[in-house]
């Protein structure tokens, strides 16, 4: 269960990380009742660029499930992300960077994507950190998954001021910037938490 938890925590903390989006979530959107929102015909982890995280060591009891989740239908166009504010930031992109909330491959898979086993064993959190790195002024990767006491080590690349404000809703709430580039803060979530 911890583990879980912990899987949607990570996505709730990444979503809110995002650095100057300029979108906010509606009510309809939260109840996922927003029309333009993606439905997965399947519950499976997906990745357009066919990554995936190295299994953990297996139980005896363990098991593997693989997968693909599909976005049924043609995908949403994603919206222009505003990076006029910062010159550094636009300076990244030649071409504009789209929002990441949906992104496919061209087989309709799924990225960002985050298939969790309910009710599954508690185990030791991993003592390997989790990087999330700052770069082009985007998040990288955009969707990840920590663990309960799991280090987040929070990097800067770029060469201008990024924020990290995380806005879990159990656990501490965090707001620190970062002004030069290779810095690096490590941060650790100590409660379960779901998306």
């Amino acid at each position: 269960m911890k583990k879980f938890l912990a899987l949607m925590y990570a996505t709730t903390l990444l979503l809110a990380l995002a650095c100057g989006g300029g979108k906010e979530t509606t009510s309809k959107e939260e109840e996922g009742e927003d029309d333009q929102a993606a439905q997965p015909t399947s519950t499976a982890v997906a990745s357009t660029a066919a990554t995936t995280a190295a299994p953990a060591a297996a139980a005896a009891d363990a098991a593997t499930i693989t997968g693909v989740a599909k976005l049924e239908g043609a995908p949403p166009k994603m919206p222009a992300i505003q990076m006029s504010a910062d010159p550094y930031c636009q300076s990244q992109h030649p071409t504009a960077a789209t929002d990441e909330e949906v992104v496919t491959g061209p087989g309709g898979e799924l990225a960002n994507v985050i298939v969790y086993v309910k009710n599954a064993p508690s185990a030791a959190p991993s003592s390997t950190p989790l990087t999330l790195d700052q770069h082009g002024c985007q998040y990288h990767p955009h969707v990840s998954v920590i663990e309960v006491g799991q280090p987040l080590q929070i990097k800067n690349s770029d060469a201008t001021l990024h924020n990290i404000h995380a806005l879990p809703n159990v656990n501490s709430q965090f707001n620190e910037g970062q002004p030069v580039q290779g810095m690096v803060s490590t941060k650790k979530f100590d409660k379960p938490e779901i998306v």
